[in-house]
C-alpha cells in the first residue's frame, strides 16, 4: 500500500482522503514537499532497493520494539538510508509501521489458505507459518496495544482473509468433512487460536539458546492438528441430519 496516495499542488498529500501535511513536523513536511513536487524521479531512479531494505530494517525493529519503542535512526541504519530518505517513503514512522504491518499479513493471507476441505492441513499451514514468522504475530499484538485501531487498512486485508477461509469451512461442511453443528466464524477463531497457542507460550518452540528445535515444532505441529481433528469431527446427530 502507498501511504503517497496522492499529491497536490503546494506539497499537500492526500492520504485516505485526510491532508496529512499540517499534521507533520518540519523536516517531514519538507521530505513530504519534495514527493509531492517531482523529486519522487531520483528515487525512482535509486530503484526500489532502498525503499526494501528499510522495509526489511522496520520490520526487525518494530516486531522487537513495537511502535513507541522502535527508532527510526537504527532503521535508517540498518537500512543503509538517510532519515531524509525514509521520511520521503514514509512521512512519519506510524506510516512505515502499517506498511510493514500490512505487507506481513499479506504474506501471511497468502501463505496460509484452506484448500481441498483440509481442515486440519489448514491448521497445519497457519502454525507453520507462525514458526516461520514468529514477527508477524508480534507485529499483529503491537498494533493492537499501540495504534488505537487506526490499522484499518492493514485490518482490511485481515478480514478478507479471514472471510474467504469462513466461506471454504462452509464448503467442507457441505461436503461432510467439518460438524455442521459449528458457526464458521467462531470456527475459524478458535482454529487462529490453537494453531498458534504455543508461540505465545516463552521457550515452547525454542530452545535456551533460540535455536529452533525440531522435535518440539513436530510435536506441536502434531498436536495442533489432532485437535482440530477432534474439533470439527462431524458429530452423530450431524450424520444423521
Amino acid at each position: 500500500m502507498a501511504w503517497l496516495a496522492g499529491a497536490v499542488p503546494g506539497g499537500s498529500v492526500l492520504m485516505l482522503g485526510v491532508d496529512i501535511a499540517a499534521t507533520l513536523s518540519n523536516t517531514e513536511r519538507t521530505s513530504l514537499f519534495c514527493v509531492g513536487n517531482g523529486y519522487s524521479r531520483g528515487m525512482a531512479r535509486d530503484g526500489a532497493g532502498t525503499q526494501t531494505r528499510i522495509l526489511e530494517a522496520a520490520r526487525a525493529e518494530f516486531a522487537a520494539h513495537g511502535l513507541a519503542g522502535a527508532r527510526v535512526d537504527r532503521i535508517a541504519r540498518t537500512a543503509s538510508a538517510s532519515k531524509e530518505r525514509l521520511y520521503a517513503y514514509y512521512p512519519a514512522k506510524k506510516h512505515l509501521f502499517l506498511e510493514v504491518l500490512e505487507l506481513n499479513l499479506r504474506e501471511f493471507s497468502s501463505d496460509a489458505v484452506l484448500t481441498d476441505n483440509d481442515v486440519p492441513a489448514f491448521a497445519g499451514a497457519l502454525f507453520d507459518h507462525a514458526v516461520r514468522h514468529g514477527d508477524h504475530l508480534r507485529m499483529i499484538d503491537w498494533a493492537r496495544l499501540e495504534t488505537d485501531g487506526t490499522w484499518l487498512p492493514a485490518l482490511e486485508v485481515m478480514l478478507g482473509y479471514r472471510d474467504e477461509q469462513v466461506r471454504r469451512i462452509r464448503l467442507a461442511q457441505a461436503a461432510g468433512r467439518v460438524d455442521t453443528a459449528w458457526d464458521p466464524v467462531q470456527l475459524i477463531t478458535l482454529i487462529f487460536g490453537i494453531a498458534t497457542a504455543w508461540l505465545h507460550e516463552p521457550g515452547a518452540v525454542q530452545e535456551r539458546g533460540g535455536a529452533p528445535n525440531p522435535v518440539v515444532i513436530k510435536t506441536r505441529r502434531a498436536n495442533v492438528i489432532r485437535a482440530v481433528e477432534r474439533l470439527i469431527a462431524p458429530s452423530a446427530t450431524a450424520a444423521i441430519n
